[in-house]
């Protein structure tokens, strides 16, 4: 892929401008194009001098937090179509979900990506819990709780801790 330019990302948009006319896979690349140019052009500097901002921490926290919900929706969307009967494009739907899903840890502030996804970890396992209290009435135990919070602090420690 070209490296990321201002002309390059105006290119790409020039072209999903065009998408109207164009299938629906032809769009869903032209979109991809864009995010990954984007965030090739976010992330060039490596995480030598890095440092956290608010702004960074809430960015990363929201990236975590939609990461989770798409990776958990699309998931439960496909085991209730293979597993629960339900109609096959709630399973399409759930692919799609889990394709943009992908996609979400690669905007992080941070360029480290065995940290992202290990931190990342920690927030699908509260995430989890709370998609299975809410859509599927299973409450979580006390295990379930203080294995959270260990996880939740596991989070903080390797995310946040000076390097």
């Amino acid at each position: 892929m070209a490296a990321w330019t201002p002309a390059r990302q105006q290119e790409l948009v020039q072209g999903v401008c065009r998408v109207k006319r164009a299938r629906p896979w032809q769009a869903a690349t032209a979109v991809a194009l864009i995010g990954l140019a984007t965030v090739q052009g976010l992330s060039e500097a490596s995480d030598s001098g890095f440092h956290w901002t608010p702004a960074k921490v809430v960015l990363a926290i929201f990236l975590f937090l939609a990461a989770g919900l798409c990776e958990i929706g699309g998931g439960w969307l496909v085991w209730q179509a293979v597993r629960e009967g339900k109609p096959f494009y709630w399973g399409i739907a759930g692919s799609l979900v889990l394709v943009g899903y992908g996609f979400l840890p690669t905007a992080q502030p941070t360029s480290n990506f065995g940290r992202i996804y290990a931190v990342y970890g920690g927030f699908f396992i509260v995430l989890s819990y709370a998609w299975g209290w809410v859509f599927d009435k299973e409450r979580p135990d006390t295990g379930d709780y203080v294995g959270a919070a260990i996880a939740l602090i596991g989070v903080i420690v390797a995310l946040f801790y000076p390097r």
